[in-house]
């Protein structure tokens, strides 16, 4: 029996009990949805992935692989809230001498979300595949293909007449993830449960009545320690399929890098173990807009025939995704545009907006607008108060709260916090020593953020910074009666988002000084 004849029946017996493996990748972070199709809804960026791994056996030759992965969010225009996400992937695999069995497949995901809280997310997600398999012997040489002096030549022929053996079939996945993030919008802890091949098509080579089997994928990741730039994640990746059980455990440690904005990003170190088949190592470098990663596997305790040594390179490149806003909140936002083209400032004269450039890792405080503190300030609010009441005297206005003062403050606050600087709690104080001379005065604080970030982030973010103005007013003895604050998130930009010199004047506490 000859060679060849050999080979290609060992892999068409190794193939028929292969459709119960469910292969994954070391790097599993640029294929998520080979873990679970509820994926594509867990981000507001879009991405586009590529991952090559090359995996040496003992049989002296290599297995291939390839997979590109993209995924873009649905977000509701009216609020901005991420109401589901789409995907596609296409996977190259190409396994043995002279790649003798490929693999080729072609899968679209789509999942949908449901807000438990604003900081944790239920993910139900589908997906569809189709995939086509062959076995080709062309690649391999005979006898009669060796050339004395030459080596073998190709165009020979091999003296064996097989034909490439083929299989097509299509299947449904099922999947669902949760998580939760922190208020920068970082996960800290998610778990998730998918079934592969759920619905169990017919699958074989010899055309036998072969059913593929389904495979269950689940995995499970929890910060445990946060210290400043350092992060540690435990995360546990377990495949179940057809009597063959895969554990992947180990730990992501993160360091964020914030020294100077060239080096801002996050730099992951990857160590993993999979019992019975090999350890892990790894690095990934992280910024907003791209990640590229390596790893590499190889043997712990014994060598398994199948994975002598695997390297991994992987890429991602990213985009936010910004909600198109319409109704309600498109309309609040063309009817206030005429009052920020002329924004009232507390004093013409005297009150000057000095720009500050403050380089901190915290992309909502990189440009701040700070008002410096004047002296006439009381004096200038008495002066338009008296004329208000004048104009009360003369019966020219109804009992309502009257504007006094409108002003765009631009604070500098720390990374991930919500403190005021010494130059903005000066101005503050002077602000709350005006109100306590003038009791018929109240004030409304309105916070507003760019648009990095979720929408909710960014709302909560926006009333965080509105009250810790007004923390401030009452600690200085204002009463908090007198003090309405409000967040309106990213939906209210004075202009656009794209550019850092917009989106810092996107940044801003609006006050509002009434008279009641």
């Amino acid at each position: 029996m000859r060679k060849t004849f050999l080979i290609v029946l060992l892999f068409v017996q190794w193939s028929q009990s292969a459709y119960g493996q469910y292969f994954q990748f070391s790097q599993y972070n640029y294929t998520p949805q080979r873990i679970n199709p509820a994926s594509v809804a867990t981000s507001d960026f879009a991405s586009l992935s590529f991952l090559h791994r090359n995996q040496t056996t003992a049989a002296d030759f290599n297995l291939a692989s390839s997979m590109a992965s993209a995924s873009y969010p649905l977000l509701n225009n009216r609020n901005g809230m991420r109401w589901g996400g789409i995907g596609l992937t296409l996977l190259d695999d190409r396994s043995g001498v002279a790649g003798i069995f490929n693999t080729q497949e072609a899968a679209l995901s789509i999942a949908t979300n449901v807000y438990l809280n604003k900081f944790q997310t239920l993910s139900l997600g589908a997906k569809g595949l189709y995939q086509a398999q062959k076995i080709d012997p062309a690649g391999l040489f005979t006898g009669m293909q060796y050339i004395p002096d030459r080596g073998f030549d190709g165009s020979l022929f091999s003296g064996e007449n097989f034909d490439q053996l083929r299989l097509n079939f299509f299947t449904i996945s099922l999947g669902l993830h949760w998580q939760q993030v922190d208020r920068d919008n970082n996960r800290v802890a998610y778990w998730s449960i998918s079934f592969f091949d759920f619905n169990k098509p017919q699958a074989s080579f010899l055309n036998s009545e072969t059913q593929l089997k389904s495979t269950a994928v689940a995995a499970v990741g929890v910060r445990i320690y946060k210290a400043g730039p350092l992060s540690v994640m435990p995360e546990i990746l377990y495949t179940r399929s057809y009597q063959n059980n895969l554990l992947n455990i180990g730990a992501i440690t993160s360091y964020e890098l914030s020294s100077s904005p060239s080096l801002s990003g996050r730099v992951d170190l990857i160590t993993k173990y999979v019992p019975g088949r090999s350890g892990i190592i790894g690095t990934q470098f992280h910024k907003e807009n791209f990640s590229v990663g390596f790893s590499y596997d190889f043997p712990v305790f014994k060598k398994n025939i199948g994975n002598l040594g695997a390297i991994e390179i992987g890429i991602e490149l990213r985009g936010l995704v910004k909600p198109q806003l319409k109704g309600r909140a498109n309309a609040k936002r063309k009817s206030k545009t005429p009052q920020r083209k002329q924004p009232v400032t507390v004093s013409q004269q005297r009150v000057q907006e000095t720009a500050t450039k403050k380089e901190t890792n915290n992309p909502d405080s990189v440009t701040a607008i700070q008002p410096k503190q004047t002296p006439a300030l009381k004096e200038n609010l008495q002066h338009k108060q008296d004329s208000v009441l004048a104009l009360a005297e003369a019966g020219k206005i109804k009992h309502e709260a009257l504007v006094i003062e409108r002003v765009t403050l631009h604070f500098n606050f720390e990374f991930n916090s919500a403190n005021l600087d010494g130059e903005s709690a000066a101005y503050i104080d002077e602000l709350a020593e005006a109100l306590l001379d003038n009791p018929h005065l109240s004030i409304k604080l309105v916070g507003h953020t760019d648009n990095i970030g979720s929408a909710r982030f960014n709302e909560r973010l926006s009333l965080q910074r509105a009250n810790a103005v007004k923390a401030r007013l009452v600690e200085q003895g204002v009463d908090s009666s007198r003090i309405i604050t409000e967040g309106k998130g990213l939906l209210e930009p004075l202009t656009d988002n794209d550019t850092e010199e917009g989106r810092a004047k996107n940044r801003r506490v609006e006050l509002t000084i009434l008279y009641n």
